[in-house]
């Protein structure tokens, strides 16, 4: 290059030149304006910059507005002692909130080591954190690495949804900044302290708990307080992701998480260098699995009563806050409160056991049918779903039973009808299989309640037998609408009718044919009718004629109002069904269970508890008291809600008339063997398909309930009521009750005798019946008189002297001056008319001779009928055939044993001699006796001579006839 002067002069020439200085001047110009636009850029895009950063601050929540206190809180169940029971909760509501103040120091400083160092000294955002987080991503081109502080993440965890609703990159950046801007407005407003708080009570640590006290309870069953420093960097290395370091699911990932939450905690000088290697050899993992199986073994399932309390809750919860059902499971799966049972978890253990012992059904369990099915269609859109109830009509039309029941010998086979049944509706639709349920339930089922009828408090209660596998299952106790049959004739029928003053124990109602309003008989269980029979035996026989005659005395309108007093809300006072047939319950029938639905089991035991306590009803209590998270008590049941529901005066005569059921009438196989005193009432419905048991002790009142889910006729059984039996009689050896224990009789109880026709107190001639009744009820008009007649049992005629054996009934005169018969005592009439005809089968006796009549049953002989002066002495001799033995001699309806002779003294009336045989067992018996019985020895009395007699057909010899010796 040149630097002489020539060269330099041409240089300066150049540039000064005309062409050159035109040429500067354009890009000069070019240039400014380059740079204006660029300076117009920064300038617009700064603006835009801060118009978008003003934008996403502006969209940001009002601090004032949001709330990051934790809003969702565990529930627990606790026993009366306090012992949770059951936890309830959402994935997000599973905490036990706690303060500060309660929390390990050592709990926070593990979090604040491994998630924000700088916590204690940043104003909301870790300045140095970012633009740590900037340069590690950009060396490694990878920015995933997080310097979110703990206030940011408690604001996305409450206020963001832990950006769940993000779907671009945009959405993110939005987020990120408003949380930064939010995380410094808060740390203004609230402590580092309650910031911590709130963080440790929010923070998910997987396996559906949230907080570090659930997360302590879960991993290691115990509370916080008691965590060591090994365990709490188990939970502190948690949250970052809590699939991936899921101590229990993947043991490894947690323990190279837990390394660096010790090691910062040493770094940062939380904890010593001998703390540090003692956690780091902590063998915590073994303690975590043996957690672990421990819960595994605790079955996570409800209890049928746990389930019954969650159910009672909702509804309280609806009702006190006028609230839908699903804002009240909310309200109680998020609310933190404290639920106190009235469980008695040792009576409940009684009554699990029994009711699932195999032994009581081993003859006949099978199995009941439980299925759903999607398909999917052939065009790939239209989804088919089928039913149990879809089920049950394809294989109805399938076999032509329009009852079948998907009632199965065993499992197996209800798997291979679900399977038949898929492939038919695959090949009908020509679709493909999307999903099933199958399900079976062991058959026939029971349901159990049982209640303190003094308090309400439902101690213990079985909603089915069969492992349980789902939590809310259907409970046979609480929701199963089953008829209630015969229990109901006394809650309907006498009930009302005694309340209302028109009966008492000695009322009597002649069960004769009886038809309906609507003109269809009443049928008794066993056919055939009893003639008059008071309260007290038509209840404990359960004769249904006496029992629609009772309601329809006190009429199916007034009967209802007292049932729904007895606690009854599954009755139907007047509807349409979809088939428009009008339904309701103010029927007749409705005195022998028959119900538009049906009753709970729950509900048959309160009502029943109510006449066990005089005849106040208390509300059945699941759960005595309701806290809630913040301690206020917002239920409070341990004084029960309770009505009158009929007088104790009516009540007590129930319960006398109950406990004839069980000495002496269809329930004596609940009689306890321990001795204390029950009653009770049977009841079985048409065609055997309920059956069931509603009893009494002074201590507690208790139903039980037997059948399939679906009808079967299971046949007349006592099972249900020994399981009844066996039940209470446990309980009274577990309490150690008092066994003379009987109900307290009110004043004005008293007994009087009343005429079984009229009800009133008894004339001249009138059937009469003794029992119980209401002083203040006692009848103030006396019955004008009925005239008694003796029928012969053989002729159905009038009986003469010589009829052997009679009857007793009483002439009714009706309206239009026609007699009519009726039964005393239950009699019964059938096969007798009134006539003024006398027997002439029998010859009469004569003046002062009596007959004793004789009859043998199959299998041997004895002595034949002979008439006798009064005050002989007769001996009657018994020959059995070969092949038997004497099995009883009844004498005048008496059991005298097995004798072989059997002598009447001194007699002075009529009277009858029967003897039973039965077989020994040998060789097949004889036609005929190898020796005839003697003739009946006769002594007369010394006065009078002995009366001819016929020699017998079988030539046995004539009866001797002797003066007995004077007497002094």
């Amino acid at each position: 290059m040149g630097y002489s002067k020539a060269e330099t002069e041409k240089k300066q020439r150049k540039l000064v030149s005309k062409t050159q200085r035109n040429t500067r001047k354009v890009l000069v110009i070019l240039f400014k304006i380059i740079l204006v636009g660029i300076i117009a850029v920064i300038i617009a895009g700064a603006g835009a910059g801060f118009g978008m950063m003003k934008g996403i601050l502006d969209n940001a929540p009002d601090t004032s507005s949001i709330n990051i206190v934790p809003q969702g809180y565990r529930s627990n169940i606790r026993s009366q002692d306090g012992t949770v029971e059951k936890e309830i909760s959402t994935i997000d509501s599973n905490r036990v909130y706690v303060y500060y103040d309660q929390i390990p120091k050592d709990m926070v400083n593990a979090f604040v080591a491994i998630e924000d160092q700088r916590f204690w000294t940043h104003n909301g955002i870790d300045v140095r954190g970012i633009f740590r987080a900037f340069a590690k991503g950009a060396a490694s081109g990878h920015f995933n690495e997080g310097a979110s502080t703990l206030t940011q993440q408690l604001i996305k965890n409450q206020v963001f949804n832990v950006g769940l609703d993000e779907t671009t990159f945009m959405d993110k950046l939005e987020r990120k900044i408003q949380e930064q801007y939010l995380a410094i407005e808060l740390e203004k407003q609230y402590t580092k302290e309650e910031i911590v708080e709130y963080y440790l009570n929010t923070i998910y640590l997987g396996r559906g708990v949230s907080g570090v006290q659930a997360a302590s309870e879960k991993y290691f069953g115990k509370d916080m307080t008691e965590l060591t420093i090994s365990e709490i960097a188990v939970i502190a290395g948690i949250p970052q992701n809590p699939s991936r370091y899921d101590p229990v699911a993947n043991p490894d990932e947690n323990k190279k998480r837990r390394a660096e939450v010790l090691k910062k905690m040493l770094d940062q000088e939380y904890i010593t260098q001998q703390q540090y290697d003692e956690a780091v050899a902590d063998d915590v993992y073994a303690r975590i699995d043996a957690e672990h199986e421990v819960q595994l073994a605790e079955s996570d399932v409800n209890t049928f009563y746990q389930d019954a309390i969650i159910n009672g809750v909702i509804e309280k919860f609806m009702d006190m806050y006028g609230c839908t059902k699903s804002e009240a499971e909310n309200k109680l799966y998020t609310g933190g409160y404290e639920i106190y049972s009235a469980q008695d978890k040792a009576i409940q253990k009684i009554c699990d056991d029994v009711i699932n012992n195999p032994e009581y059904v081993s003859n006949s369990t099978k199995v009941g049918l439980s299925y759903k099915l999607t398909l999917l269609g052939a065009d790939k859109e239209t989804n088919y779903n089928y039913s149990i109830g879809d089920l049950t009509n394809y294989f109805a039309e399938q076999t032509g039973n329009s009852k079948y029941n998907n009632i199965y010998p065993s499992e197996q086979d209800a798997r291979a009808a679900a399977d038949t049944f898929k492939e038919a509706m695959l090949e009908e639709t020509g679709g493909t299989y999307v999903a099933e349920a199958f399900s079976v339930s062991p058959q026939p089922q029971f349901s159990f309640t049982i209640m303190d009828q003094h308090t309400g408090y439902v101690k213990a209660l079985v909603g089915g037998r069969g492992t349980k596998t789902v939590n809310r299952a259907f409970n046979r106790a609480t929701e199963a609408e089953r008829q209630p049959g015969s229990t109901f004739k006394i809650v309907a029928a006498y009930a009302p009718l005694i309340d209302s003053g028109k009966a008492g124990l000695a009322t009597s109602f002649n069960d004769e044919p009886y038809q309906y309003a609507n003109g269809n008989e009443v049928r008794n269980a066993g056919g055939g009718h009893s003639g008059y029979c008071t309260i007290r035996k038509s209840i404990a026989s359960s004769i249904n004629v006496c029992a629609v005659k009772a309601i329809t005395e006190e009429t199916p309108e007034a009967a209802f109002e007292y049932l729904l007093k007895f606690g009854y809300t599954t009755l139907v006072d007047q509807e349409v069904d979809s088939n428009g047939t009008l339904l309701t319950d103010k029927t007749q029938a409705c005195a022998l269970g028959g119900l538009s639905y049906g009753v709970t089991n729950y509900e048959m035991t309160a009502a029943y508890a109510s006449i066990a306590n005089g005849g106040v009803y208390n509300q059945p209590v699941l759960f005595t008291k309701i806290i809630d998270h913040d301690g206020n008590v917002v239920v409070d049941n341990t004084t029960p809600t309770s009505h009158e529901v009929i007088k104790p005066t009516t009540a007590w005569q129930l319960i006398e008339a109950m406990k004839s059921v069980v000495t002496s009438g269809t329930g004596t196989p609940a009689r306890l063997q321990s001795g204390m005193t029950c009653a009770g009432k049977t009841g079985t419905t048409s065609e055997n398909y309920d059956l069931w048991f509603c009893g009494m002790t002074p201590y507690y009142t208790a139903s039980i309930w037997m059948g399939y889910d679906s009808n079967v006729d299971m046949g007349g059984q006592n099972t249900h009521k020994y399981m009844w039996r066996d039940i209470m009689d446990q309980i009274v050896e577990l309490e150690g009750q008092d066994t003379s224990a009987d109900f307290e009789r009110p004043e004005g109880i008293t007994t009087i005798s009343v005429c079984e026709i009229t009800g009133l107190l008894p004339g001249e001639g009138c059937p009469t019946s003794s029992d119980y009744y209401a002083q203040a009820d006692i009848p103030s008009q006396r019955c004008s008189g009925h005239e008694a007649l003796e029928f012969c049992t053989e002729s159905h005629k009038l009986a003469n002297s010589g009829c052997p054996e009679t009857v007793s009934f009483t002439v009714e005169i009706d309206e239009n001056g026609n007699k009519k018969l009726v039964g005393s005592n239950g009699e019964s009439t059938d096969g007798y008319t009134y006539t003024d005809e006398v027997c002439d089968i029998h010859t009469p006796l004569e003046e002062g001779e009596i007959e004793l009549a004789s009859s043998a049953g199959e299998g041997g002989t004895i002595s034949p009928t002979v008439r006798v002066a009064k005050g002989a002495n007769v001996t009657f001799y018994i020959t059995p055939h070969n092949g038997y033995r004497i099995k009883d001699v009844i004498v005048n309806g008496q059991s005298q044993g097995a004798v072989s002779s059997f002598t009447f003294n001194d007699v002075q009336a009529n009277g009858t001699i029967s003897v039973t045989f039965e077989k020994t067992g040998g060789t097949d018996p004889a036609p005929t006796p190898t020796t005839q019985p003697p003739a009946p020895t006769t002594q007369q009395p010394p006065t009078t001579q002995a009366p001819t007699t016929q020699q017998p057909t079988t030539q046995q010899p004539e009866p001797t006839t002797q003066a007995p010796e004077p007497q002094t």
